[in-house]
């Protein structure tokens, strides 16, 4: 045809020029001119074709190292079902008109004699003609024949015999002599969905009664599902070395194994981008954040090497005189060994004279293989007393747990069951594993209206109560005896535990306190000398009046206005300095709020995530139904991997600079990131911005590195270093990108933002961000390509979709989609959230029950997030990390109803809870969710509705690639597609 394919590859959805305005518009059909036939089916392959630099030669081994080319040839039902592509334009590698073609008109196409061709995409002739290119990879415009009986669609016109006059608009134009008819080569305009059909014959156009709107095959579009399995199928059980550079790690969905040669672990630190602009000229083009997000203390799967820990003496690590950068991979040994070079800020700094190494005939070091600090992009120094506060070595921590007595924890059964599990709790105390059992001591306070204390070392007979009653000025009643060693004072704790329901079971308090309590417990740890956590267990808003009053500001009015922001912000500044004088002790709140009503999460959230802590919410707690849940929830808190008094730095090289943070800690400064304590799933986003440009032959260099105290009172340093190449080729730098971090970094900064703008506002920056992007992957690299085309770079081609599922996620929707605490909640959850349950947070895992191999181990396949996926003798189960939802169909069979529910139709199955049953298939359903369970970190509250249901709404909402019901969630995955494609050409006009 004459048409190039573009520079680089994409995959590539388009229109025909002249109907780029029906992009997502479904069409109505049209009846065949006179004298044609259809031709018979000729099935059309998928294929999918890599290049490097756009030559076509198939793939490189193993992974392609160039941006992928991907052209989607439907099957023969394309033509009479309607797809995605149909919608698109002709389901080819390019899709615009061939080069040469003005005003998008289509130059005519030889046919049989007689009759005359339409656009591409549509070849008609006789039975058994074939017109086009047979299937395969197409690098220019292909020809595709419909099968029998395939009706017309407005804008894939054919041409009827000589003189006939064109159809509507969009029609290709036909032989010499044809008169053309009104919009001819012109796309529509308007968002419509219809369009009149027109039928064609000897004498002009006449109009026809409109055809049915025919469907969109979403099939067709890039999907999550799809783009993981092939990920997991091309790179699951591979073994990726750090030091391969300009290719991003594998999806965090795929279990991989990482060898640690130099960079660090993708586990503990993934860029947005594995190749770095050259300027910053490039970056402000092509909006592409340039980041860090950073794990510092992830889990390391078992068959990967742990850790190294290096220790330097009493001088401490090696450090670079000028930026204090700590010794890495990449330092430069000159001059004999006596000098090295900091790849930070490339000043030459002295080595000490016990570091001191010869170099071999490559200049590397000869001791270089027995220091892991030269080896591994990952690595831990022991630090000095020179890294303690006030030159103290520090203490193993405190943990204290303050338990709300009032009323409402009496009457919901919280306090009972904090009472008989908190010391099975408390028995897998971190380092309980070690002989002595765990160097974390603990303490227990109980408050309503008063603070209580209990005594209860092991040398008493029986534990103490001491009450507090002044609380406007709170102080430390005791130290000894408050903070013990479970293992030494079990007895106590166990009578003091089984005492308190007793104790506070006539309790009518309905007011109670908190800023208080949580004062005086990080008081009391400051006196012992000791860092630690707070756990609180509160009820409810903290109406008394004392110190930390909140009053009911939530006011309807104010949703979806310009003063809802203020509705997400800390109310007053006594919350917030609590925060700060806890991160300054290096203390940290854990809290679990159990509301029955509004309890401003806003403020109480934004406190103990500040400190480093989390928020758990328990709305309407009921223990029959949360009680397993939250104590999962509390032994999960307890047990995982937690440092305290963290201070974590991120460095860069020359001509690049950490601008800006998304998480959830505390900065005194502009450069530093203080938490009392962070934990093994914490994560921080860290923008980079340029400083001054770089050059192709640079090296981008980062360094995170994270000071802390671990739970047996040891000051340590963690070093996380990473190397990148440098571009000035726009093809190079969205080859590297990494979509999974991409996104987890964009969803951190949009939530941030949404504590000061509105949703309207933050959705159409966002929206346009991501239209820049793709624009801008289309003018650099495949500006070739007709305009009429939707070309998505490879390793972005899910950006629009997940874009889609975050601008109708509940953290950025307004009430009454979800309660306002809810959405604080979710806000808070968002900026500290790993990345893995960032991508499922965002797009649900949904798999099907109903035919699952009772005998199977594995997790069912996922399916896609759509409603056009259920079937309706169906049992689904959708989760995205907060909850998850059992869907069953109106028509499942009795045996499926009797064997999951032990009823016999679908009309009788309760939707409290999912039975115990003895048989295989509940067995394995229940296994299903448990294993489910295991891999969060959060426990999911399940819900169980049924089709057709009132309480179905939560189900239907997450079906993100379907309309919801809220105001701002009616825009599906094709319609968002359809508007970042008018974007994208806006962007290019």
């Amino acid at each position: 045809s004459g048409q190039q394919a573009p520079q680089h590859g994409g995959v590539q959805y388009g229109v025909p020029s002249g109907q780029q305005g029906l992009l997502g518009q479904q069409m109505a059909g049209l009846t065949l001119g006179p004298g044609t036939k259809p031709p018979p089916p000729q099935p059309q392959p998928m294929g999918t074709g890599y290049s490097r630099d756009g030559d076509g030669r198939g793939p490189p081994p193993g992974l392609p190292l160039g941006p992928t080319v991907q052209t989607y040839a439907p099957s023969p039902a394309y033509h009479t079902t309607g797809s995605y592509m149909s919608s698109l334009g002709p389901p080819t590698s390019a899709l615009g008109p061939p080069t040469g073609a003005s005003g998008g008109v289509h130059p005519q196409r030889q046919g049989p004699p007689g009759m005359t061709l339409g656009p591409p995409g549509m070849a008609l002739g006789p039975p058994g003609m074939t017109l086009g290119p047979s299937g395969g990879v197409q690098r220019g415009p292909s020809v595709l024949q419909g099968p029998p009986g395939m009706v017309q669609r407005p804008g894939m016109m054919v041409q009827g015999p000589p003189g006939m006059t064109q159809g509507p608009p969009g029609m290709v134009q036909g032989p010499p002599g044809m008169a053309q008819g009104p919009g001819m080569a012109q796309g529509l305009s308007g968002n419509s969905l219809e369009h009149s059909g027109m039928q064609t014959g000897p004498g002009g156009m006449t109009p026809v009664q409109q055809q049915p709107r025919l469907k969109i095959d979403s099939d067709q579009m890039p999907n999550p599902i799809t783009v993981m399995k092939q990920d997991f199928e091309q790179r699951s059980g591979s073994l990726f070395c750090t030091t391969t550079r300009g290719i991003p790690p594998p999806l965090v969905t795929t279990q991989f194994t990482v060898q640690d040669d130099g960079n660090s672990s993708p586990r503990y630190m993934r860029a947005t981008m594995y190749t770095i602009p050259c300027t910053k000229d490039m970056v402000n083009s092509c909006r592409i954040p340039m980041g860090l997000v950073v794990q510092p203390l992830a889990t390391i799967p078992s068959n990967e090497r742990s850790l190294q820990l290096v220790d330097h003496g009493t001088n401490g690590p090696i450090r670079c005189n000028r930026c204090k950068c700590y010794i890495n991979p990449y330092c430069r040994f000159i001059d004999g060994g006596r000098y090295y070079i900091c790849p930070i800020c490339e000043a030459s700094n002295e080595v000490p004279m016990e570091y001191f190494a010869h170099l071999d005939h490559q200049g590397r070091r000869t001791d270089c293989q027995s220091r892991p600090e030269l080896c591994y992009g990952s690595v831990e120094f022991v630090a000095t007393l020179d890294y303690c506060k006030e030159g103290r070595t520090p203490k193993p921590p405190g943990y204290i747990f303050v338990m709300d007595v009032s009323q409402a924890n009496i009457q919901n059964g919280l306090l009972t069951l904090l009472s008989s599990t908190l010391l099975s709790v408390l028995q897998k105390l971190p380092g309980s594993e070690e002989e002595g059992g765990s160097p974390i001591q603990v303490g227990f306070i109980t408050y309503d209206k008063v603070i209580h204390f209990y005594n209860v070392k092991s040398t008493i007979g029986q534990p103490q109560m001491m009450v507090m009653t002044d609380v406007a000025e709170v102080f430390v009643p005791m130290v000894d005896g408050f903070l013990v060693s479970i293992t030494e004072s079990q007895a106590l704790v166990e009578m003091l535990l089984s005492q308190l329901p007793e104790m506070f079971s006539t309790n009518k308090t309905s007011e109670v306190i908190l800023e208080p309590v949580i004062r005086t417990g990080m008081e009391t740890l400051k006196a012992a000398g000791r860092n630690g956590r707070i756990f609180v267990f509160h009820s409810g808003l903290p109406s008394h009046e004392a110190p930390g009053v909140l009053r009911n500001r939530l006011d309807t009015k104010l949703l979806g206005t310009e003063k809802e922001k203020t509705l997400l912000c800390s109310a007053g500044s006594g919350y917030p300095q609590l925060a700060e004088d806890c991160v300054k002790a290096g203390v940290a709140v854990e809290l679990f709020l159990f509301p029955s009503q509004y309890c401003d999460v806003a403020t109480l959230g934004d406190m103990a995530t500040t400190t480093g802590g989390e928020v758990h919410l328990y709305q309407n707690f009921r223990m029959v139904d949360d009680g397993e849940r939250f104590v999962h929830d509390l032994q999960y808190s307890v047990s995982r991997l937690t440092v305290f008094d963290a201070v974590m730095r991120v460095r860069a090289s020359t001509g690049l600079r950490p601008t800006g943070f998304y998480g959830a800690f505390f900065m005194s400064n502009t450069t530093d990131i203080e938490l009392g304590s962070i934990d093994s799933d914490k994560v921080v986003a860290v923008e980079i911005k340029h400083d001054d440009k770089l050059k192709e032959e640079d090296i981008a260099f980062f360094q995170a590195a994270l000071l802390y105290t671990n739970i047996f009172g040891q000051r340590r340093l963690r070093i996380h270093n990473l190397a990148l190449n440098c571009s000035s080729k726009f093809a190079d730098l969205y080859r590297s990108c990494e979509v999974d971090t991409i996104m987890n970094f964009l969803s951190k900064s949009v939530t941030k933002a949404a504590f000061s703008m509105v949703y309207k506002t933050i959705r159409d920056n966002f929206t346009h961000q991501v239209a820049v992007i793709l624009a801008c992957y289309r003018k650099q690299c495949s500006s070739q390509s007709p305009p009429g085309q939707l070309i998505l770079p490879e390793s972005l081609k899910l950006m629009p979709m997940y874009a889609n599922c975050l601008l109708k996620s509940d953290a950025l929707l307004a009430p009454p989609v979800l309660s306002m605490d809810e959405k604080s909640w979710l806000m808070y959850s968002v900026l500290s959230m790993p990345l893995k349950e960032s991508v499922w947070f965002l797009y649900p895992r949904m798999m099907a029950l109903h035919d699952v191999d009772p005998d199977g181990k594995d997790l069912p396949p996922l399916l896609r997030c759509a409603g056009q996926k259920l079937q309706e003798n169906g049992v689904y189960l959708i989760e995205n990390g907060f909850v998850m939802v059992l869907w069953i169909g109106q028509n499942i069979s009795s045996d499926i109803a009797t064997n999951l529910f032990g009823v016999p139709s679908a009309v009788q199955i309760p939707t409290e809870t999912l039975p115990a049953l003895d048989n295989p298939l509940s067995f394995r359903v229940r296994g299903i969710i448990k294993q489910l369970q295991t891999q969060k970190q959060h426990c999911m509250k399940l819900y169980i509705t049924k089709q057709r249901d009132k309480t179905e709404g939560l189900f239907r909402r997450m079906l993100k690639e379907d309309k919801g019901v809220g105001q701002w969630e009616s825009t599906t995955y094709t319609d968002f597609l359809c508007q970042i494609h008018r974007d994208i050409k806006e962007e290019l006009t």
